[in-house]
């Protein structure tokens, strides 16, 4: 899930980073977020900005994306939303920021 405020960011992601560091990250956060990437680097946030905002949630994630920039998200295994209210894994996106670095 991508709030709506960072639509535009992620919608522009690949012509901003490149086509492979976007499916590096896409990768990542489908298949192990809370793991260390297989390239590039990631690391928990510390304090107010670490703790998670959701029930079940991991806390936040910093993702550097390329060297121009970050993805911050929280994971769960155990989100229960939608109509059957069955629990699947959820990555959010918290912020996008390709030029803080």
């Amino acid at each position: 899930m991508v709030h709506r405020q960072y639509l535009d960011e992620w919608n522009s992601l690949v012509e901003r980073v490149g086509l492979e560091s976007a499916q590096q990250f896409y990768a990542h956060v489908s298949l192990t977020p809370g793991s260390h990437p297989k390239v590039g680097t990631s690391g928990y946030l510390r304090g107010k900005a670490a703790k998670p905002k959701w029930d079940g949630y991991s806390r936040t994630i910093h993702y550097e994306i390329s060297g121009a920039g970050r993805i911050d998200y929280q994971w769960t295994n155990e989100e229960a939303g939608g109509a059957d209210g069955d629990k699947h894994p959820v990555v959010r996106i918290l912020t996008i920021d390709l030029n803080s670095h």
